[in-house]
């Protein structure tokens, strides 16, 4: 709509057109890739906005980063998910390159329109789904059904885009255009900030009112064999796309430096204050 005059200015997320061109997904999320913070500091002071330009330039589009939800959760599913062979068969919602990736391992993997997700999970017709964290998730009510809430490894930024039609861009005047950009960027941290608050008020709601919601994590055998599968979808795309590959290689380049300070920023400071916690 944007791309085609029919609308200015538009807000979504850049993977859903993984089809069209799969080098959306980096403005994203990959799996296993880059938190939200870490996707920021790519956009704004690596090459994120250089080749978010580069991949929507030929579809007439201009791309600003638009906000995220942060790392999503893995999924509810009605049965525990203990090796590999409970994938097999697995009828499971999940989007992007992650259900390529689930699809690898087993899974069914399909994509139903969100108001037939909590239907379609009650009715047996899918075992599984992910959504997006507590603060979404609990309007949804699939804590009624559901009993195992995973945690996340597919989308760990989950960033979203503002596309605004480029003629239209053309035509402001540069105080404008900086006007826009900043409000932009103030509204992509309140996205974040709003997102991270609903997940922590909604999940204390889910505790109380659903005790028997049970909080997992995939066994390291499980998220290996999960790593093999996304790294074999990335190189499938990479060797059929130059673009892809490139961008590909700058994120993962600058993942490598900037996790160094994550780990001993965020992960050393929880890990050394988790005996303080009640």
């Amino acid at each position: 709509m944007v791309k085609n005059d029919k609308y200015q200015m538009g807000h979504t997320a850049s993977y859903y057109y993984k089809s069209k061109d799969p080098s959306t997904v980096f403005f994203t999320t990959i799996p296993f890739g880059m938190t939200a913070p870490e996707q920021w500091g790519w956009f704004y002071y690596g090459n994120g906005m250089k080749y978010m330009e580069k991949v929507y330039n030929k579809y007439n589009i201009m791309a600003f980063p638009g906000g995220a939800t942060g790392n999503q959760m893995g999924g509810w599913f009605k049965k525990p998910i203990n090796s590999l062979k409970d994938f097999k068969g697995l009828k499971m919602r999940i989007p992007g390159l992650a259900g390529e990736v689930m699809s690898k391992l087993g899974v069914k993997v399909t994509n139903i329109a969100p108001g037939k997700l909590y239907n379609a999970l009650k009715s047996g017709r899918i075992d599984a789904l992910e959504w997006v964290g507590p603060g979404m998730d609990i309007s949804m009510g699939f804590q009624k059904i559901a009993k195992y809430y995973y945690t996340g490894w597919h989308e760990p930024a989950t960033s979203l885009s503002y596309f605004i039609n480029k003629k239209e861009w053309d035509k402001l005047p540069l105080y404008l255009k900086a006007i826009l950009k900043d409000a932009m960027k103030a509204n992509a941290f309140d996205m974040y900030v709003q997102n991270y608050d609903m997940n922590a008020r909604a999940w204390k709601k889910i505790k109380t009112q659903y005790p028997q919601i049970q909080i997992r994590t995939f066994s390291r055998t499980i998220l290996g064999a999960m790593k093999k599968a996304d790294d074999e979808v990335l190189a499938e795309y990479a060797s059929k796309d130059p673009i892809f590959k490139q961008i590909l290689q700058d994120q993962r380049k600058y993942l490598k430096m900037v996790r160094e300070w994550t780990k001993m920023s965020d992960f050393l400071y929880l890990k050394s204050n988790m005996y303080n916690q009640e």
